[in-house]
């Protein structure tokens, strides 16, 4: 007996499984589906080329979701609203200018996504689809909104990116569920009061728009964590920005702003600020209590000093001040001792002082475009320094300290004085990218032919006149730039290099062509210009390396 309840469970549980499966079971095939229409829930007709909807999509009453992504269609069909049960609905990436009526009928909708069409018009029956949690209306040509989108009280998530709103109607403050909206690329001046109502609001992108004022009512959205108003017309904030106690994120990038509300220094909570290319010429006092900032970006702005106070924040692990008019740094910014990158570019700095050292989490450091003529000796204690950029600087040497810095993978050195490098540079084993161009390099120390992991290599404008054997050692150099030096013949060793990919030899004295080159099996481009005396032997050098692309012109690039 026992026997044969454990058949009857059997069949049972064979039976559920395979209905279920039959509910599951995705068609990818239209007239597969008719053939049992009432047993169809998910139909995928994405990458079709679909221009039409048949009007026989009615027949699937039992539909909850349509994919039609990467199509044609231009219009849909009024059947489309019989399908009762749906709940997922994309139309992405196709040609629709218009939306029918009955879309409204689909009153069981959650998720509707219409990115990337030509919709200049949003149908009133929107606001008809009670349950709908998730709308993308990205990528359109939306001018305005209708007055019933307001009617989506379930809405969660609204995405209007990249369309043509200059207005955005006051009913978008009954979407009391909201908690995502991006209005990014529109062409809004103003916010409606009533954006205030939207207290469920974690994530607000107001990006490229023309916003010449922030409305105050921006205070009440209580949970708002995340905000951008990047690349708009912002001249002041609101001083109800302060009232956001939640927001972790915030972004005024490319504004107008000559001076923040003292109110900011209560978001407490802020991790991420960025005040890059606005008109600060200082901080209030208030901005050193944000004790949670990781990443302060001030570049681009008209600072000619920093406050002392900067030493207040202590959690801050990027600090970008580049692009002002910094002559010298308080020495309280070396108590930064949780940075780990710190961009100090294009400013008036002649000296680093020895206190940079004192900087030991630092991974990124940008000195690029400023006045500096030596660098500390204590730069060698950045031992987990992974990126240094010092170009456009006037420095001479280089201190033998910078071989200590072990993890060191990219170091740029170009546009500045050198005439020689320091033998400890073969100590940088996870170099990669080397970049001496425009200096007054004669020759290389030998210890750079030691720098195994090197892919790149710029030595581009020097006085180099020859190269060593010992070349043939890079065996992972994947770009070699030797243009515009003083080279009449190579190595035979630098046929060897079979990782080179691209090779520069412009603008060298070469009476004949190198012909060690043929040995590179891997090179792809040569770049052989201005070398009068090779463009006779254009012929040979084509025989010689039939699969590179040659260019002996600037035009051909």
């Amino acid at each position: 007996m026992n026997q044969i309840k454990k058949w009857i469970v059997c069949i049972f549980l064979c039976l559920f499984c395979k209905r279920d499966a039959e509910k599951n079971k995705v068609y990818h095939d239209f007239s597969d589906a008719l053939k049992n229409p009432m047993n169809v829930r998910i139909l995928d007709l994405s990458d079709n080329q679909l221009a039409t909807l048949p009007n026989e999509i009615g027949k699937l009453e039992n539909l909850e979701k349509l994919n039609l992504v990467n199509n044609q269609l231009s219009v849909l069909v009024q059947e489309i609203g019989t399908l009762q049960k749906l709940e997922w609905l994309s139309l992405k990436n196709n040609r629709l200018e218009s939306l029918p009526n009955k879309i409204g009928k689909l009153r069981k909708l959650e998720h509707l996504n219409l990115e990337n069409n030509q919709l200049a018009v949003l149908v009133q029956e929107i606001g008809t689809l009670q349950k709908l949690e998730w709308l993308s209306l990205k990528n359109n040509r939306l001018e305005s909104l209708p007055n019933k989108i307001g009617k989506l009280r379930k809405l969660e998530h609204l995405n209007l990116e990249h369309n043509q709103l200059a207005v955005l109607v006051q009913e978008i403050g009954t979407l009391q569920k909201l908690e995502w909206l991006s209005l990014k690329n529109n062409r809004l001046e103003s916010l409606p009061n009533k954006i205030g109502k939207l207290r469920k609001l974690e994530h607000l992108n107001l990006e490229h728009n023309q916003l010449a004022v922030l409305v105050q009512e921006i205070g009440t959205l209580q949970k708002l964590e995340w905000l951008s108003l990047e690349n708009n017309q912002l001249t002041v904030l609101p001083q109800e920005i302060g009232k956001l106690q939640k927001l972790e994120v915030l972004c005024l990038k490319n504004n107008k702003l000559g001076s923040l509300p003292q109110e900011i220094g209560t978001l407490r909570r802020l991790r991420f600020l960025s005040l890059v290319n606005n008109r600060l010429k200082t901080l209030p006092r208030e901005i050193w209590k944000l004790q949670n900032l990781k990443d302060l970006y001030l570049g681009d702005n008209q600072f000619r000093t920093l406050p002392k106070e900067i030493d207040q924040l202590q959690n801050l692990e990027g600090l970008d001040v580049s692009n002002n008019q910094l002559v010298t740094l308080p020495n309280e910014i070396w108590k930064l001792q949780n940075l780990k990158w710190l961009y100090l570019d294009d400013n008036q700095l002649t000296v680093l002082p020895q206190e940079i050292g004192q900087l030991e989490n630092l991974e990124s450091l940008i000195l690029s475009n400023n006045q500096l003529t030596t660098l500390p000796q204590e730069i060698g204690t950045l031992q987990k320094l992974q990126y240094l950029n010092l170009s456009n600087n006037q420095l001479r040497t280089l201190p033998q300290e910078i071989g200590t810095l072990q993890e060191l993978e990219w170091l740029n050195l170009e546009h500045n004085q050198l005439a020689a490098l320091p033998q400890e540079i073969d100590q940088l084993q996870n170099l990669e990218d080397l970049i001496l161009s425009n200096n007054r390099l004669k020759t290389l120390p030998k210890e750079i032919w030691k720098l195994r992991k090197l892919e790149w290599l710029y030595l581009k404008n020097n006085k180099l006149g020859s190269l060593p054997k010992e070349i043939d050692q890079l065996q992972n150099l994947e770009y070699l730039d030797l243009s515009n030096n003083q080279l009449r013949t190579l190595p035979n060793e630098i046929g060897q290099l079979q990782s080179l990919e691209d090779l520069d030899l412009s603008g060298n004295p070469f009476a004949t062509f190198p012909k060690e080159i043929v040995g590179l099996k891997h090179l792809k481009i040569l770049k052989l210009k201005n070398i009068p005396a090779l463009l006779s032997e254009k012929e040979t050098i084509r025989k010689l390396l039939p699969d590179v692309k040659i260019i002996y012109f600037t035009s051909e690039e």
